[in-house]
This record gives structure tokens, C-alpha cells and sequence, in this order.
């Protein structure tokens, strides 16, 4: 009993236990800190694997050590819990807590000034002639119009980003994780919503997403999470237009004069937010296993844990972004985006995101959960017989974030009155959207294809019948 390593153990009852940990919590949220840390303290030794009681003593006391010890007490409990890592950031002071949030709250965008036209323009000047040069996929860099000077863009190799990954528990307790809205050189289209992120000085004479030219211009200075890598396009106009023209003439059900009758509109270049989700995800389980053979079974119920690393999970930022049309032109390289440099918009618009980054990684966790869960039952006691499988709590650790902007090619076309959406990835030059299918040719192929098993079915009838006559 002297040892100063004894713990005492107390008989556990889950019924005092809860009226401990109720009354420990009431009295300091009453303000006696002293009674509470007793009530608390007594949790603990009875419960040690309840994150309430370490997270409450942390309230308890105004020592920031004895604070980073309760809320590590918690996190030992339960490595995902949110408040103890948001409060373990807090004492870090790696934050600014003038920009902090309380729990709960959310920031909604404010209302704008009226729409006004913008016109196109150029800010980044060349050093030889004075002339205004724009960035060039074709030769990687920043070109000038009048006198054909080069200058490349980036002196980090593709692939070298890990210093923009951003640690989420950083940025979400803070204004920067929840909430969006038109600053400095932002531009929001009147029409369909989007906003444009442009560089100091430069305007955008169309929406890239819908193509039209009234924006609405605000006063607001909010602040947002900066971009931190990029997707440099890969394309210009003259080759995004051969792609698209060899993409609208293949298909086996289109109409034979789609390509020349398709009217297009004018392709529009710009680049789209996306987040990215990097971490670990930690997935509880239990099943039934059969002990026995498949005469006798013996049916015993397991439970484990499932660990899973994830990379460059993708999210678009935009709600207007449609998942299916983005799906159309994936995937993108992740692994050759690059950081982030203004030169990369000269002569080029950024859309800005409107999810933000609190929603996004709600739905980065919500993805990796769904895939982990489809492939559970491959992944826990391989070989043998198993049911009833079901999956359990989840713990997310070292979760980090970049915001990176994607090149694409947005643009419609009409045929025969109708118009059509299409996409092409400025990255890769994949090329999707919807396309008018000939109604005579897919009855043509539902013919020739009834036509087919009709036939299959008469010539193996007619081997059936041959091959009876013969035996007698």
C-alpha cells in the first residue's frame, strides 16, 4: 500500500459512476474548481478510458501544463476526440485566437454590391518591351505578346509539395476553416454564383463556369484559405479545341452529323478549387467467425480494429461543381501539382471555393469511411467463414488539407436547338459532358441485338434436337 506506484482501484458501478462524472461537471460548471477536480480526479481512477472527466479537469485549472496533461488524458482515450485536439492547439499558440470561432459557430457570407461589368486586362509586364505577357502551357511559362519573351515559371520539381500540407486541426477551429466570402480582386458571377480569384490589378470579361459577364463586386475583406498548390495547365486553346472536336466525333450511338453541325461556343479557361485529405483512419468491427466446419458450425463473435492510410483525397470546392461531370474527366495527377505561384494566373481566372473547409473534410471523412467499409469484410480474418460483420466507432489521426487549383476547360454547344455542357481536364486533356444519341441507331443495335440471341437461341435448340435423334 506505500508504494508510490500503487493505484487504488475502486469497485466500478456505472450508476455511481454517472452521477460522479454529472456531479463533477455541474460543480465546475458552477465554478468551484477545487470540489470538481475531486469529483473528477475519483472519475478518472474508476473510468480512465472516458474522455468527460480529463476533458472537464482541463477547465479546472488556469495552469497551461496541467491543462496539456488533462487534454492529453483525453486523447490517450480517445485519439480522435475533437475538443481535446482543438484545446491542445489552443495551448500551442500556433494560432491567431483573434481569428478563433466559439464552438458551433459558422459565418455566413454578407450581401454584395451591385452587379457591374468587368473588362479583360493584363497586369504582368514584360521586362524587355514594356508589353504584357501571359502564362503559356505550351512552353511552361510566362510569354510575351509583343516580343516573344520566355520567362519560365516555378523552380520546384513536380511532386515537392509537402511543405503546403496543412495540419486541420490548425485551421478549423478558426474563422479560416468556416467561412467564405468575395474579398480583394474576387469577383462573383450575378448569374450562376461563382467567384473568381484574380491577381492584383486583373478583371475577367466572362464567368468562366457559365459564361456570363455581370459580376458583383464586394466591399468585404474577409480572409480566406490561400491556394497552395497547382495544376499548371497543360493546354491552350487551339489544342483543348482538336481535342474537344475529336471527342464530339466518336461514339457508336451519336448522329452522323454531330461534328458538323455541332455549334460551339467558345471554350473557357480557368482554374477550379479543390481540397485535398490526407491522414489515417482507425475503423472498430465486429463479426461472427465460425470456429467449427461447415457440418457443425461454432459461431463466436470477434472484434478488432482496422487501420487505413489515405492520400490526395479529392473534393471539389464549389457546390456548384457537378460530382458526376468532374467524375467524367478524372483523374487528375495529384502527384504532379506544384506550389503555388501567382505567375501561374497571368492571363488566366481562378475560381474560389464556396464549400468550406470544415463542410469538405466532413465529406473527404464521409468518402474514405464508405470505401473502408465496402472492403472490410476482405480485409479482417482472411480465410475463414464469417457474418454478421459490422463496423464500429471511428478515430481520425494526422489529418492535413491542401487548397489546389485544377485546370479545366468549361464550355456548351448546341445541336439542333439543344444545348450541351462539356468539360475537358486541362491537366490531362481528357474530354466529358453529355452528348445527343440517334434514336434509329440504338433501336438499330436493340434489333440486331434481339436479332443475335433469337438466332444463338435457334442454332443451340436446333444442336439439342440433332444431338437427342442421334441417341437412340
Amino acid at each position: 500500500m506505500d508504494n508510490p506506484e500503487y493505484v487504488r482501484r475502486i469497485d466500478f458501478d456505472e450508476v455511481q459512476y454517472e452521477q460522479i462524472v454529472t456531479a463533477g461537471i455541474a460543480t465546475a460548471k458552477g465554478g468551484d474548481c477545487i470540489q470538481a477536480r475531486t469529483l473528477l480526479l475519483k472519475a478518472i481512477e474508476m473510468k480512465p478510458t472516458d474522455t468527460r472527466p480529463w476533458l472537464w479537469l482541463s477547465v479546472t485549472t488556469d495552469d497551461p501544463e496541467e491543462q496539456r496533461d488533462y487534454l492529453e488524458g483525453a486523447l490517450a482515450a480517445d485519439p480522435g476526440n475533437a475538443a481535446a485536439r482543438r484545446g491542445l492547439v489552443l495551448l500551442s499558440e500556433k494560432l491567431d485566437r483573434s481569428r478563433l470561432l466559439q464552438e458551433g459557430e459558422g459565418v455566413e457570407p454578407q450581401a454584395s454590391s451591385e452587379p457591374e461589368e468587368a473588362h479583360a486586362a493584363q497586369v504582368f509586364v514584360c521586362p524587355k518591351c514594356g508589353g504584357h505577357t501571359t502564362y503559356n502551357p505550351d512552353q511552361e511559362g510566362l510569354v510575351c505578346a509583343s516580343c516573344g519573351y520566355a520567362e519560365e515559371v516555378g523552380d520546384k520539381p513536380a511532386g515537392s509539395t509537402e511543405a503546403a500540407e496543412q495540419v486541420l486541426d490548425f485551421v478549423l477551429p478558426t474563422t479560416l476553416g468556416h467561412r467564405w466570402s468575395e474579398a480583394q480582386h474576387r469577383l462573383g458571377c450575378s448569374q450562376c454564383g461563382a467567384v473568381v480569384l484574380l491577381p492584383s490589378g486583373q478583371t475577367a470579361s466572362v464567368c468562366p463556369y457559365c459564361g456570363s459577364s455581370q459580376w458583383i463586386e464586394s466591399a468585404e475583406k474577409a480572409e480566406l484559405v490561400d491556394p497552395q498548390v497547382i495544376a499548371p495547365a497543360k493546354f491552350g486553346e487551339k489544342e483543348a479545341v482538336r481535342r474537344f472536336r475529336n471527342w464530339l466525333g466518336s461514339g457508336w450511338f451519336i448522329p452522323d452529323d454531330l461534328k458538323a453541325l455541332a455549334q460551339t461556343s467558345r471554350l473557357r479557361p480557368a482554374y477550379y478549387p479543390f481540397w485535398t485529405f490526407d491522414g489515417t483512419l482507425q475503423m472498430n468491427w465486429t463479426c461472427e467467425v465460425n470456429e467449427g466446419d461447415s457440418r457443425s458450425p461454432h459461431w463466436v463473435v470477434q472484434e478488432g480494429e482496422e487501420s487505413q492510410m489515405f492520400d490526395d483525397v479529392l473534393v471539389p470546392g464549389m457546390h456548384k461543381m457537378d460530382k458526376r461531370e468532374i467524375a467524367r474527366i478524372e483523374p487528375f495527377n495529384l502527384k504532379k501539382l506544384v506550389e503555388f505561384e501567382p505567375e501561374y494566373l497571368a492571363g488566366w481566372t481562378a475560381l474560389t471555393y464556396d464549400l468550406a473547409l470544415a463542410e469538405a473534410s466532413l465529406k473527404a471523412r464521409e468518402k474514405v469511411a464508405q470505401d473502408m467499409r465496402r472492403g472490410l469484410y476482405g480485409r479482417v480474418q482472411l480465410g475463414r467463414e464469417k457474418r454478421n460483420l459490422r463496423s464500429g466507432g471511428l478515430s481520425w489521426s494526422g489529418m492535413t488539407f491542401k487548397l489546389a487549383l485544377l485546370p479545366l476547360w468549361v464550355g456548351t454547344y448546341r445541336y439542333r436547338g439543344k444545348a450541351y455542357r462539356l468539360l475537358l481536364n486541362g491537366q490531362t486533356g481528357k474530354v466529358g459532358g453529355a452528348k445527343p444519341t440517334d434514336t434509329i441507331k440504338v433501336i438499330a443495335f436493340v434489333l440486331s441485338t434481339l436479332a443475335t440471341l433469337v438466332f444463338l437461341f435457334f442454332l443451340l435448340w436446333g444442336f439439342a434436337m440433332t444431338f437427342n435423334w442421334l441417341i437412340p
